[in-house]
């Protein structure tokens, strides 16, 4: 059964007209066709189709269930690469891993500053229905990383860099029954300035393994140990 996202579920909706196109003119689904349905918001709803019109494709829902939101945050501060699809794939795999916030971070050896936040928005709808997650994560707005850490929340904060100095490996720290938060640098790796700033705002060092790993695997693999350890 095809997914599809709308933002707001109720008996009878109307898909987006990118959702609308997909549905009846690529994958040629027609009157009565069977569909699920997510918002990001926690409801899933399961319907079939009451007019395949390729532009407002109507649905007639028959049942709607709301899932519970996630008690415990897994966030994710990274500074996204110079080459756009490298950033892309990371949220894409993230978000299917489980991430719940993304902070994209401009640090001091950012090489990018400008960011398509809408086609990353496009991407967590992609990968949400991939991975039949129910809850959007959240995508903030781009962010210099001194203000970041300065106003940070998070109450299990670590940063992954690449300095000499002494670090806990994450897998072992990592607790996912609280709300955690990891720093992932750019290509160049943070700056000695913003890695003190850190280090003095409660920020854990951690390592991720025994490798240098790209900005984008460097996150994979932190979202995975943040979810599963």
């Amino acid at each position: 059964m095809h997914t599809f996202y709308t933002e707001n579920i109720s008996d009878e909706i109307t898909l987006p007209e990118i959702e609308s196109k997909h549905a009846v003119k690529v994958l040629r689904l027609n009157y009565n066709s069977p569909v699920r349905l997510i918002d990001g918001k926690g409801k899933e709803a399961f319907g079939t189709i009451s007019n395949a019109h390729h532009k407002h494709c109507q649905i007639k829902v028959d049942s709607i269930v709301q899932d519970e939101k996630p008690t415990k945050e897994i966030a994710i501060a990274l500074a996204p690469t110079k080459s756009n699809d490298r950033t892309e794939w990371f949220l894409e795999k993230a978000i299917e891993i489980g991430i719940t916030h993304f902070i994209p971070i401009i640090c001091d050896n950012s090489e990018r500053k400008k960011f398509n936040t809408e086609r990353w928005n496009k991407i967590a709808i992609s990968a949400l229905k991939q991975s039949k997650r129910l809850w959007m994560p959240t995508i903030d707005a781009p962010v210099k990383l001194e203000t970041f850490i300065i106003e940070n929340t998070y109450e299990t904060c670590y940063i992954a860099h690449c300095e000499n100095d002494e670090k806990q490996e994450l897998k072992i720290n990592s607790d996912n029954s609280k709300n955690q938060l990891i720093l992932i640098g750019p290509e160049g790796d943070f700056s000695s300035k913003e890695i003190k700033l850190a280090l003095s705002n409660k920020f854990k060092p951690v390592s991720i393994g025994d490798n240098r790993l790209r900005t984008e695997t460097a996150g994979v693999v932190a979202c995975t140990i943040m979810k599963f350890c």
